[in-house]
């Protein structure tokens, strides 16, 4: 069952001279409820214009995207603030962390900004699956580069959002990082049956997703099931 379906999805940008940019020309995909895609391509292809439309940062030109089967351009601006917060989740390559709050605050603050309970057993279990618990306590600064981008993967599963993105999630990080972040979302994505949506130009992060879909110029130019990572 595909829980994103995208159909003609165009995005278009104008600068203030009035020169146009078409990042995303006519993308059709969809995404299985519970599958682990990679999309790649080449610096300004529109991976990450893809990505941003899909996570409700930005608006599409044109074409229909829809999530669970409700359509996101539709979506009065109520709507896609609660579509944000609670469908969708994105990881950025620079983590985003306050350094203010401690791993367990930066994790549960989507749900107490939402005023919504607290799940001290999953909370728990994600922790302790991604290797932080004896980091609860400790404060972005306290913390590796690994660490923390572990720290904000941990945030994106614990709102339980239908679709997991992810932006370069191993950008900053050095290789053995790199590999460590790639296994755990792989183990995230089976233990919780995640949908994860990567964008990336790393082969190891593609490498261990379900499907790999590359962009050129905005189209989609090739799908391949990776037979090896299921």
């Amino acid at each position: 069952m595909s829980i994103l379906e995208i159909r003609g999805l165009t995005k278009i940008y104008r600068s203030e001279w009035g020169d146009e940019v078409t990042a995303l020309n006519g993308i059709d995909l969809d995404v299985e409820e519970g599958e682990f895609v990679a999309v790649v391509g080449t610096s300004g292809s529109g991976k990450s214009t893809l990505l941003h439309v899909i996570g409700g940062v930005d608006k599409p030109t044109g074409g229909t995207l829809r999530v669970n089967g409700v359509d996101v351009g539709t979506m009065r601006e109520a709507d896609m603030a609660e579509y944000r917060r609670k469908t969708v989740s994105v990881i950025y390559q620079f983590f985003n962390l306050l350094p203010m709050l401690n791993v367990r605050e930066n994790v549960i603050l989507p749900l107490e900004l939402g005023r919504e309970p607290i799940d001290e057993k999953r909370l728990a279990g994600i922790l302790k699956t991604l290797g932080i618990a004896e980091k609860e306590f400790y404060y972005p600064g306290q913390l590796s580069g690994g660490q923390q981008q572990r720290v904000a993967i941990a945030r994106g599963l614990f709102t339980n959002p239908k679709i997991l993105l992810a932006d370069e999630p191993t950008g900053n990080l050095d290789s053995k990082n790199s590999e460590e972040i790639v296994r755990l979302f792989r183990e995230s994505n089976r233990k919780y049956k995640q949908t994860i949506v990567i964008v990336t130009h790393d082969d190891r992060v593609a490498g261990a997703a379900d499907r790999i879909v590359r962009i050129e110029d905005g189209v989609i130019t090739e799908e391949i099931r990776n037979e090896a990572a299921v």
